[in-house]
């Protein structure tokens, strides 16, 4: 199991290899283009950034079997895909900020499969290829407005909309893995991955078909039950997936000047 970071020093933004408290600074900006550089840096001394750098990421919804459904619902066929722009990235220890427009906000633990290879309508049998490795991500969702819009754009896509664990976690297996959340201190989800309704295989092939998937691009693959738990300001939410890691974030309010 390899560990990834990106991180900005003098020499810009950088990709680094994570041995404990030492990083091994890598030339390239993706695994087919990586190599060592034979320089050793610190890693509490680097300043992170989100590890992946995203040209787009695609959320789905509704992917996993134990969902709990109202009366006159049913699962989909195949998930709902949705975008978030990549300004909505921020890391784990920085803030969710409430903007004025929201009134209810929720959060969501989901395993993210960031790309490490190109491709077009790739085959299931070869999407893992295709995958640099995971993180943890929270799916922060403005629930008032995806109610008003229908459409999910404007709820899924204020910016710090998408805190994602430090790392990149390469060569472990997706298919068991636990997910859980808190808010306050106090359990909110409990999941595993063997309950998507549509694996990564599935969802690299049926993404791919729709859109080029690129280096650095970055899927969220859905939410076990319990989802939709509404937070506020003050609120500190925790998210972590054994194996791949663990993050935190609090939700402050917006300050500045707002016209909407």
């Amino acid at each position: 199991m390899k560990k990834y970071v990106r991180f900005r020093d003098a020499g810009g933004d950088c990709y680094g290899l994570v041995n404990g408290d030492a990083v091994q600074r890598l030339s390239g900006n993706c695994p087919d283009s990586f190599a060592p550089t034979g320089e050793s840096l610190s890693l509490p001394d680097l300043t992170l950034l989100p590890p992946c750098s995203p040209g787009k990421i695609i959320g789905t919804g509704l992917n996993y079997r134990d969902v709990a459904l109202a009366p006159d619902e049913s699962l989909p066929e195949k998930p709902k895909l949705f975008l978030k722009p990549p300004s909505t990235l921020v890391l784990s220890g920085q803030d969710v900020v409430q903007p004025p427009m929201v009134r209810e906000l929720s959060c969501e633990v989901e395993l993210g499969v960031v790309i490490g290879r190109q491709g077009k309508c790739i085959p299931r049998s070869e999407a893992f290829e295709h995958v640099w490795g995971y993180l943890v991500a929270n799916d922060m969702t403005a629930s008032d407005l995806q109610r008003e819009d229908v459409l999910w754009g404007r709820a899924k896509s204020f910016d710090t909309f998408l805190p994602v664990s430090d790392c990149i976690v390469s060569g472990l297996d997706p298919r068991a893995l636990a997910l859980r959340s808190r808010i306050n201190g106090r359990p909110a989800q409990n999941g595993s991955t063997r309950d998507l309704l549509r694996d990564i295989p599935w969802l690299i092939s049926y993404i791919s078909h729709v859109m080029t998937l690129l280096p650095g691009d970055l899927i969220i693959t859905g939410t076990p039950s319990g989802y939709g738990k509404r937070v506020n300001a003050g609120d500190l939410m925790e998210m972590e997936i054994d194996g791949v890691g663990r993050l935190q974030n609090r939700v402050v309010s917006w300050e500045g000047p707002y016209y909407f």
